[in-house]
């Protein structure tokens, strides 16, 4: 009967706002992989966050290029490799917030197809819920409950 008790004395110390702290550090953590999902979307899957295609190159990319950028191939956005780079998250206040250092970044997002490229897809909201945040609010209630 002590265990049960225990667990309800330390069930009454969690709330709300405690829980969130906990879970927004923790997100502060996991930065760099929220970001790394999102370059994989832009540079291998060539979408932005809602799926949507981010552009394409056109013949003229493809003569400027050489024939390395081909008409009609998606964009990758990892000409330089500076944008993809210097892509981060930041856990600001209670939001997480995508964005790129690339003092090129107005430039290149002018030549998108969408605005909407920080940040992650459904699925891959999904999977770090699944593998990431379930597992550590799991593991936290235990802990605190026992």
């Amino acid at each position: 009967m002590g265990t049960f008790q225990k667990a309800q004395k330390n069930a009454l110390t969690l709330n709300p706002k405690r829980i969130s702290l906990e879970v927004f550090n923790f997100i502060r953590r996991i930065e760099k992989e929220l970001a790394a999902y999102n370059k994989a979307t832009i540079f291998e899957d060539s979408e932005d966050v809602d799926g949507n295609p981010i552009g394409f190159y056109s013949f003229a990319s493809e003569l400027i290029s050489g024939g390395e950028k081909k008409a009609g191939d998606p964009f990758t956005l990892k000409d330089t490799g500076k944008f993809l780079e210097d892509l981060f998250s930041e856990v600001q206040g209670e939001t997480v917030f995508f964005d790129t250092k690339d003092e090129k970044k107005d430039e290149v997002l002018q030549n998108l197809l969408t605005d909407n490229i920080f940040g992650l897809q459904d699925e891959d909201l999904k999977d770090v819920i699944d593998k990431r945040i379930r597992p550590f609010l799991l593991k936290y209630l235990q802990k605190n409950l026992t």
